[in-house]
């Protein structure tokens, strides 16, 4: 047995009460606690609009009302709306939104919401931001001071064309759609959207790098995409899901004029530079001396016969059968061609189609020069002309704009227009594999319902 001499006693009671002391001092302190937030924010309500009824694609016909009621001393003019989508593929259009803070003195803000076409039951949140979303506070985005919840029903519409959703605000004169199996289309809109449904709903494609707004997308005969963007050159990809830049030898990537792929050769042009040919799948670009008169080529197209066509800014054809080593300006005769070039395509049936300002289309023969015009320009003070020029099952298509009588037209049908029962302005076109129309109007998409 152990015993303890005093000594040690007292020292062991001595460093006890000194724990004991340390621990009563450390509890009398308070710990710290989260500030909390004392700033006042502002509330949002939903004043009208609630609860409403309308067709797919449409816009619901009473506006969206809320209040925002500011906290003392600050204006409301200051604040943001912001929508989500919650149920529902649609759009909501607002002054007020992160970008722009049109809040009337009174604290009111309309928006216009335009249903999705994926379901009946839509739902939205909106809410409420002190500063612009895009702004953000030592790394952090801003967190919304208030929010509220508004739903809606939707149904098919009634009307013979309705509105296709989920493909974002339209850019009326730079949207393209193609395809490579007949299944999904795929519609070039800034960014790249595809569709299961025929064209009626769209969703935006995932995993595209990111990159500057596309301009064009197309693909080879292996299914390979290739888009085109508007300041990074061409990305292209064989699966969809793996990309690769592939831009060597291309020394100005700006503002792209003109894009054709094809599965042995690719060629592209820029507002600055160009025009550029690769035969490696863009392993390395040459740039092609055409013109010396000449900086801005469009309007790529291969014949059948290999031979290669393209236009200038000066609106001349010209051609090669090298491959692009070199090339020889074509002349056509006045009544096939007498303004700038509008639209090129080459057809089936090897003949070349030029469609220009002066709202003519020409049906060329490659060998003679010669074949058929049609011209449909009315003196009304604005240009006109052709463009969109497409084949199906036998027949020529193509869009005659700005003229009194604009729309798409057809050879077989006698170079008439075709009655589409559309009566909004067309400003381009797709052919769908059935035969069927998807229309670009001014405010957005229509399939045939």
């Amino acid at each position: 047995m152990i015993r303890l001499t005093n000594a040690i006693k007292f020292f062991l009671i001595l460093f006890a009460a000194i724990i004991v002391l340390a621990g009563c001092k450390k509890d009398e302190k308070p710990q710290p606690n989260p500030i909390p937030e004392t700033q006042p924010k502002a509330k949002l309500t939903l004043v009208s609009g609630n609860n409403q009824s309308g067709a797919y694609g449409e816009y619901l016909s009473d506006e969206l009302t809320f209040k925002i009621t500011a906290p003392q001393e600050k204006e409301t003019a200051q604040y943001y709306l912001q929508f989500a989508m919650v149920q529902g593929n649609g759009i909501v259009k607002s002054d007020a939104d992160y970008s722009k803070p049109y809040i009337l003195p009174d604290g009111t803000a309309k928006a216009r919401w335009q249903l999705g076409c994926n379901t009946p039951n839509q739902k939205i949140i909106a809410y409420v931001y002190a500063t612009p979303q895009f702004y953000t506070e030592n790394g952090k985005s801003p967190v919304p001071q208030d929010s509220v919840e508004i739903q809606a029903t939707g149904s098919k519409p009634k009307s013979d064309w309705a509105k296709a959703c989920g493909c974002g605000t339209l850019d009326i004169y730079n949207t393209q759609i193609t395809t490579f199996d007949n299944k999904t289309l795929y519609l070039v809109n800034r960014e790249l959207y595809a569709s299961t449904d025929h064209g009626i709903n769209w969703e935006k494609v995932k995993g595209i790098p990111n990159s500057s707004e596309i301009v064009s997308a197309q693909f080879n005969s292996k299914g390979w995409l290739y888009l085109l963007t508007k300041s990074n050159g061409v990305i292209y990809s064989r699966d969809l899901k793996n990309w690769h830049e592939i831009n060597n030898g291309i020394l100005d990537k700006r503002d792209p004029t003109g894009f054709m792929v094809k599965d042995d050769i690719l060629m592209v042009s820029f507002y600055f530079d160009g025009p550029y040919i690769t035969t490696d799948n863009g392993g390395f670009w040459q740039k092609l001396i055409v013109s010396r008169d000449s900086q801005r080529f469009s309007f790529f197209n291969k014949h059948a016969d290999g031979s290669l066509y393209l236009f200038d800014d000066w609106g001349t054809l010209f051609r090669s059968k090298d491959t692009g080593k070199s090339w020889q300006s074509i002349k056509l005769d006045y009544g096939y061609y007498l303004s700038q070039p509008s639209g090129f395509a080459i057809g089936p049936d090897g003949n070349l189609y030029v469609g220009s300002d002066d709202a003519i289309i020409a049906q060329v023969s490659p060998l003679t020069l010669k074949g058929t015009a049609k011209r449909y320009y009315e003196w009304n003070s604005s240009s006109q002309s052709v463009s969109n020029i497409s084949f199906y099952r036998d027949d020529v298509f193509y869009l005659v704009r700005y003229t009194p009588k604009p729309g798409i037209y057809s050879i077989k049908n006698n170079w008439g227009r075709l009655e589409l029962g559309f009566d909004k302005t067309i400003y381009s076109y797709y052919i769908k594999p059935d035969g069927n129309f998807l229309l670009v109007g001014q405010d957005g998409l229509y399939y045939k319902n």
